[in-house]
């Protein structure tokens, strides 16, 4: 069968390092035999996640969860705000976890999902600290997160507007890092 890979930005912004990175990714990955789609946080607005066990469930929550329970990976690619991840993405993957206990659907969104992780960040570490906090969150939530990432350091001037790489062997490195990715997908995905 052939696997299905999800690319997710993020930042609903696509002037955003991370979108496009996202961007950069999804050109590269197109070529490869998936079945891949691209997706943003600016196609599923949601409002601020409370925890509570009685929220209602935006139509957007369930839309993006139902999504993800299609996949058999997902790329995230995250920005890094004050050596975190960002508030929106956090809250979407709230919501996704909200949707799946609040439906009398079966549905697991992360149960089996591998995630690759990467970043672009504007300071050296490249959003180490960001990739971490997803890799806890999303290991609690079920997920086949892969050990390697990607993590792009001084994103503002390492990735010019048009989504190239500027730096000699970054697109070396994000090459081999989506075929590390394919690799993990087609090896432990759902349909594996």
């Amino acid at each position: 069968m052939i696997p299905r890979l999800l690319v997710l930005s993020g930042s609903p912004r696509p002037d955003a390092p991370e979108s496009r990175l996202a961007a950069e990714a999804t050109r590269l990955l197109a070529a490869s035999n998936t079945l891949l789609t691209a997706a943003s946080l600016a196609d599923y607005p949601l409002p601020l996640f409370e925890g509570g066990k009685d929220e209602a469930l935006p139509q957007n929550a369930w839309l993006l969860a139902q999504r993800i329970a299609l996949q058999d990976g997902v790329l995230i690619v995250s920005g890094e705000h004050h050596g975190g991840m960002p508030a929106l993405l956090k809250n979407a993957i709230d919501w996704i976890a909200h949707a799946a206990a609040r439906e009398n659907r079966p549905l697991d969104p992360f149960r089996r999902l591998v995630v690759a992780l990467a970043a672009a960040a504007p300071d050296a570490t490249g959003g180490r600290e960001t990739l971490g906090q997803l890799r806890t969150v999303l290991a609690y939530l079920g997920a086949e997160v892969m050990t390697r990432e990607f993590r792009l350091g001084e994103a503002g001037t390492a990735i010019d507007a048009s989504g190239q790489l500027t730096r000699p062997g970054d697109a070396e490195r994000l090459g081999d890092f989506l075929d590390s990715a394919l690799d993990h997908v087609g090896a432990l995905g759902r349909q594996a």
